[in-house]
């Protein structure tokens, strides 16, 4: 490689260790300021057995319960709610979880505004609950609110903290790449080495 190629690449290695970071960070801090924000609102429901002293298996029925949550047609009707009869709408904005050593159900619903995602998430949990009991009887259990959704203070995203560090992050790897890709420019002895050496002229005695 030519000494003007190398120099040309030792500037191409420093310049993306420098430049790429920051260019990063914009791209993150820009990308979270245009984005709509999305807000996330979670209510809990407990579920508990019907007859006392019988043996139960309250957080196996909480499992299952959070499957079939947004199971077409599950919930629709419930309430006069549109949002519970709009099948793609409920199963893409909500997201039912139970606790693995625990009768607790998570309903964490998305929207675009605070509000909007605590009344979706309240609407949920109140016709899981009354579909859940009235199959009681079959079932031996029920299903009780435990904590309501209230509108969230602050959107789940887009986060300027989180975007902006991914994005250095980011922009630090492919720097990285660059860096390890890219031979590094000549160096002070190779250069001495590669310039021939002008003959010492003696003059005879």
């Amino acid at each position: 490689m030519t000494h003007p190629v190398q120099r040309v690449a030792g500037a191409l290695r420093t310049w993306s260790l420098l430049t790429l970071p920051l260019i990063g960070m914009g791209a993150g801090l820009t990308y979270s300021l245009v984005q709509r924000p999305v807000y996330t609102a979670d209510a809990y429901t407990v579920v508990s057995g019907v007859r006392q002293g019988a043996p139960t298996q309250e957080a196996d029925f909480a499992q299952a319960f959070a499957r079939v949550t947004v199971h077409p047609g599950l919930l629709a009707g419930a309430g006069g709610d549109a949002y519970l009869s709009d099948g793609e709408l409920l199963r893409t904005t909500l997201q039912a979880s139970a606790s693995p050593d625990a009768p607790l159900i998570r309903l964490a619903a998305v929207a675009d505004t605070a509000d909007e995602a605590a009344r979706r998430a309240n609407s949920v949990a109140g016709a899981l609950t009354a579909y859940a009991n009235r199959h009681s009887a079959d079932t031996g259990v029920r299903l009780a609110g435990f904590a309501p959704a209230v509108p969230p203070a602050a959107p789940s995203s887009p986060r300027p903290l989180v975007a902006a560090a991914v994005s250095t992050a980011g922009g630090l790897l492919l720097a990285a790449l660059i860096w390890m890709a890219v031979p590094a420019g000549p160096r002070r002895d190779d250069r001495e080495t590669a310039s021939p050496r002008r003959p010492v002229e003696t003059t005879p005695a």
